[in-house]
């Protein structure tokens, strides 16, 4: 959970003891939940408290800013074509086709002027209904997105995370789909590193042949936060991600810590940098809400935000009501209302192409209570769940994207939550999902219109999905109590997906990466096969040649170490096939430590560095690599090490 998440959260629970809270989300009723579902691991927990604190969020906002019914079509236009999600558990109740049929003559003959009032409309009749005491039953009623434009491209293959540029002689930062580049705290075009410091003021530029020196910098005023950025090396520029800053507030004045929640915005600034030691900004572009997330695909920047609703809407005025993208509203025929019975905030979505980086080129906002994201190399899928039921229940946007213009939405729902964004990917047009559902789990295949053409149910009793990794038609997950089952599932008939194989070990995989040819290299815990008990990160690599009979191949237990960061932030991990690297930070008894592995079919792995990271910061540490030299970074701190023998060779503070 973000920093800013957690001060809203303490803010609400100071404010509102005296607040009603329904039962199903008083603390108790969701430890309750989690002791029911299993000991779950650290980061599902955190989602369901995550999850929690945004519900109590919109309870304390109801009054103000409740909402009436979901509808699920750009700019609150209604179909009558609706399903309820069954509440049973019964196997054909896994997953909710949603119809795509829209009223064409409706839409042809919508007015082109923005009065938002279906849209204030929605949000002052739950306001005029005072909704403390509904429970907070989302996701009874789930209605259909509808848009008339096809689907505009199949995706290809892509072998996800595994580039690590290496035929540049360096390193780019590790992502979740090839071809769809991240933000990061670090980046490196081979000569240069681009480091955010710890306050956020500036990104140091950093001359590396030789002796590590300073040679520029990109800074902001006081009054701007740098959150991330991209380095675009062939192009010479230089794209930071900024927020700007909050005011301060009083302890008292619970609805004035929304308000300026909801006036924060984020900047994407535009910098060439063909001269490191002069950077020149090309160009910026604002938008509301506070930062989400971001990625850039073919010269285009999609930039996504958080905008919570003022407590004080007014009909007359949509800037109270309405999130902006540049100097305009978002239109209202670009809003998707919530897909559960409520939503508090919105999820603003932008494009810049960056030819023109001062120039937001589309834009469309989500009305929800928080989700999360995958971005393939065609469309964009945002998912929220509704954990408010026995079993959890999650819905699907699809939001089409090419060349900085957003092309179609659609929806669908499946039953259970997502572990994370590697769970999901889009493969040849279909999704494919690894989900747990209650205490089972389950992986379902939908079309380009979003609706269930296959399922495998009932998988894993008792057990929850750590991770997963799909490459082709082929998928692989892992799930954990007390043993690590690794799944493989073919996937090739997308109305008969199949699991292969089944591999049964101690302890689980949370992170997943593929190694070369028929190599799987899961990073997680070791643990005792009879109690669970963790006792130290371990490394497993898999052998997939024979995708009906996965097997270990071989693995190594790190003693006295606890967690990994690799285990939550896929970033961190530093991995080239090509070069036999395998590098992230870990903690251990003694402290944090970067860990080089290396890795020979016959020897297993090799442990080829274990050094201190001297550096504190409330950010990851980040290895990268410029031909023969590895930096590991941390806050503002920079160490250099040969990558022949391992040994330190220079330092730097920022």
């Amino acid at each position: 959970m973000e920093k800013r998440e957690q001060d809203i959260l303490k803010k609400i629970e100071s404010e509102t003891k005296e607040v009603k809270v329904p039962e199903s989300l008083k603390p108790s009723q969701i430890e309750k939940m989690l002791e029911e579902k299993g000991d779950k691991k650290r980061k599902n927990r955190t989602k369901i408290y995550r999850f929690a604190g945004l519900a109590a969020a919109c309870v304390v906002l109801a009054a103000g800013i409740g909402v009436y019914q979901t509808t699920g079509t750009w700019g609150g236009t209604k179909s009558d074509n609706t399903k309820e999600i069954a509440e049973s558990s019964s196997e054909e109740s896994a997953i909710v086709e949603e119809d795509t049929a829209q009223d064409a003559v409706e839409k042809n003959n919508k007015e082109e002027t923005d009065d938002y009032s279906k849209i204030y409309a929605y949000i002052e009749k739950q306001n005029k209904e005072n909704s403390y005491d509904t429970g907070m039953t989302f996701g009874a009623l789930e209605r259909e997105e509808s848009v008339t434009s096809s689907q505009a491209d199949i995706a290809v293959e892509k072998n996800a995370g595994d580039g690590m540029g290496a035929s540049s002689g360096y390193s780019e930062t590790n992502v979740r789909q090839e071809g769809v580049d991240e933000a990061d705290i670090v980046k490196t075009d081979g000569q240069y590193l681009y480091v955010l410091k710890e306050n956020g003021s500036e990104i140091s530029i950093i001359e590396t042949e030789n002796k590590l020196k300073k040679s520029g910098k990109i800074s902001v005023s006081d009054t701007m936060r740098i959150q991330e950025f991209y380095l675009l090396p062939k192009e010479k520029k230089l794209v930071a991600i900024v927020s700007v800053k909050q005011e301060e507030v009083e302890d008292n004045e619970l609805m004035d810590v929304m308000m300026v929640q909801n006036e924060e915005k984020i900047q994407a600034i535009t910098y060439d940098i063909s001269s490191p030691k002069k950077p020149k900004e090309l160009g910026s572009v604002v938008q509301s809400g506070s930062y989400t997330s971001s990625r850039l695909s073919d010269g285009c920047l999609y930039l996504f935000s958080n905008y919570w609703i003022q407590n004080n809407v007014s009909k007359d005025e949509p800037r109270t009501y309405i999130p902006m993208a540049g100097d305009s509203l978002i239109r209202e025929k670009d809003i998707l209302l919530p897909a559960f019975e409520r939503g508090c905030m919105y999820e603003v979505i932008t494009a810049v192409d960056l030819d023109n980086p001062s120039e937001i080129s589309d834009s469309r906002a989500i009305f929800t209570n928080g989700g999360e994201l995958y971005v393939s190399n065609h469309n964009i899928y945002y998912y929220e769940t509704d954990y408010s039921q026995s079993v959890e229940k999650t819905k699907i946007r699809k939001l089409g994207y090419k060349d900085g213009i957003f092309t179609e939405a659609k929806a669908g729902s499946i039953k259970g939550y997502i572990n994370d964004s590697f769970s999901i990917d889009e493969y040849n047009g279909y999704l494919r999902i690894a989900a747990t559902a209650g205490d089972t789990n389950a992986v379902y295949v939908l079309d380009e219109e979003m609706k269930l053409t296959g399922s495998i149910k009932n998988l894993a009793k008792d057990e929850q999905i750590y991770s997963a990794r799909f490459l082709g038609y082929t998928g692989y997950f892992v799930t954990f109590r007390q043993v690590d089952p690794l799944f493989s599932v073919d996937l090739s008939d997308p109305k008969d997906p199949k699991i292969i194989g089944k591999l049964k070990i101690p302890g689980f995989s949370d992170y997943l990466h593929f190694y070369g040819k028929d190599k799987l290299l899961g990073i997680g815990m070791n643990a005792d096969a009879d109690t669970g008990i963790t006792d130290g990160v371990k490394l497993s690599m898999f052998d997939l040649s024979d995708k009906t009979d996965v097997r270990e191949e071989q693995k190594y237990i790190m003693k006295n170490v606890y967690s990994a960061d690799v285990s939550y932030d896929y970033k961190a991990a530093l991995i080239d096939v090509e070069r036999n690297i395998i590098g992230f930070s870990a903690s251990t008894e003694g402290g944090e430590k970067y860990y080089v592995f290396s890795y020979d079919e016959n020897k297993g792995f090799q442990c080829r560095m274990s050094e201190e990271i001297n550096g504190n910061s409330m950010y990851g540490a980040r290895g990268v690599y410029n031909q023969e030299t590895l930096y590991v970074i941390k806050g503002n701190v920079i160490e250099a090490y040969s990558m022949n023998d391992y040994k330190k060779i220079d330092d730097y503070i920022l």
